[in-house]
């Protein structure tokens, strides 16, 4: 049994170290055992004298990637509070179902799939975001997304009739192809699979499965094929989205995607018109507009964030009398870390690993990238939907809150 894994046990004691930094608010998961964690069904703190205390907020899920240990169930906590430096115990046991949240109360997060049409996901019984997959889009995207105080951050959707296929813009609305979120990539084995302009690709989406819902969060498992544009499939995409039961100044979004070249090796070639993960944001947050593209490392605005390497972006303006901001975080074990990033001032807004010519214009500098048959590719990012600018969402200390987490260790 791998260290970092449970053992299946009817009750087991984890210590959870904070690290060089204070600790507030942490969704953290913890994987627990190959067997699983049927039997695991509460965390009560335990003080300095070995007392069980109090209750630490938690759900059973399912990882969405098997980690090294080959766990695939895990037990995620919540943790209000871990000063710097500091450690605490908590003990997970087999305590009767319902014995931290009230029995027969509802899910704070829920997952309702419309078949066919799209999945939606309520936080409290309110919508945060559909996942979009109904006949005739060119792919699955999420839209709309529910922001600070009800508001909804993301462009509004423009769905083309089919006659007016095979244009960039619509009714004035340019880059008809920019979807709230969505997944999607500019060159694969030759087939456009991000715009739709005529002869584009698409990704069909096969199955929607709701993986978890409860107290802590909910998760949608999205199962697509990419295809070009005779309908012949390239490769496989396997998307999970986890939605956290989170206070109404922020919403946090985990997407974990996963392709596989399923029919052969799959080419991606160097583009800027891709973005693993990408967002249109609402007009009046564009850059153009009055609105602040803020990276990792200080730069603002997009002349000093297109093309640029950074392990997170902050894109935030006004919505409404109100200031919202996303922010899209990439993880430290994704491909080609940290990413680049096509970030314009016209609000789209996208983690592109495959633009390094374009970006750059040096022709020894090449994005490309062959996935041998078989092999997978595995991308894992957070969307931090916040109020207020950068500093006040505390857009930092959330991504390494959430790349690099609290220690656990398992007790003997």
């Amino acid at each position: 049994m791998c260290n970092a894994c449970g053992c299946g046990q009817e009750s087991q004691v984890v210590e959870i170290s904070a690290g060089p930094r204070e600790r507030k608010d942490v969704f953290l998961a913890i994987p627990c055992g190959v067997e699983g964690c049927a039997d695991v069904n509460a965390a009560h703190r335990i003080d300095e004298q070995g007392n069980v205390g109090e209750v630490v907020p938690s759900q059973q899920g399912t990882s969405a990637l098997l980690n090294p240990c080959g766990c695939r169930s895990e037990i995620v906590l919540r943790i209000d509070h871990l000063a710097a430096g500091k450690t605490m115990r908590v003990l997970l046991s087999a305590e009767e179902a319902g014995a931290q949240q009230g029995a027969g109360e509802p899910a704070a997060v829920t997952v309702d799939i419309k078949e066919g049409e799209q999945a939606d996901i309520s936080l409290g019984g309110e919508l945060f975001t559909s996942y979009v997959v109904k006949p005739g889009i060119a792919r699955p995207f999420c839209y709309p997304v529910i922001g600070p105080h009800g508001l909804n951050i993301v462009r509004e959707v423009v769905f083309l009739p089919e006659g007016e296929k095979g244009t960039s813009t619509y009714a004035g609305v340019d880059h008809i192809h920019h979807k709230g979120i969505w997944i999607a990539q500019g060159d694969v084995n030759g087939t456009d699979n991000w715009s739709e302009t005529e002869g584009h690709g698409r990704t069909i989406n096969r199955e929607l499965t709701v993986d978890s819902e409860g107290p802590l969060f909910g998760q949608l498992h999205a199962a697509g094929d990419w295809v070009d544009d005779k309908g012949n499939k390239i490769l496989e995409e396997d998307t999970f989205i986890r939605v956290y039961d989170t206070p109404d100044i922020a919403r946090i979004m985990d997407l974990t995607t996963v392709w596989t070249a399923s029919e052969g090796g799959v080419f991606f070639g160097d583009t800027k018109e891709a973005g693993t993960v990408s967002i249109r944001l609402q007009e009046s947050m564009e850059e153009r507009e009055g609105g602040t593209i803020h990276n990792a490392f200080g730069a603002l605005g997009e002349a000093e964030n297109w093309g640029k390497a950074a392990p997170w972006v902050d894109y935030y303006g006004p919505v409404e009398g109100s200031v919202c901001g996303v922010t899209i975080m990439d993880h430290p074990t994704n491909f080609r870390y940290p990413t680049t990033w096509h970030v314009r001032s016209y609000g789209l807004f996208t983690a592109n690993q495959w633009g390094l010519h374009d970006f750059t214009g040096d022709n020894a500098k090449r994005g490309d990238y062959a996935l041998e048959a078989g092999q997978s590719l595995c991308f894992g990012f957070r969307l931090f939907i916040h109020e207020g600018d950068t500093a006040t969402a505390g857009v930092s200390e959330q991504y390494l809150n959430w790349a690099f987490p609290p220690e656990v260790k398992w007790g003997e």
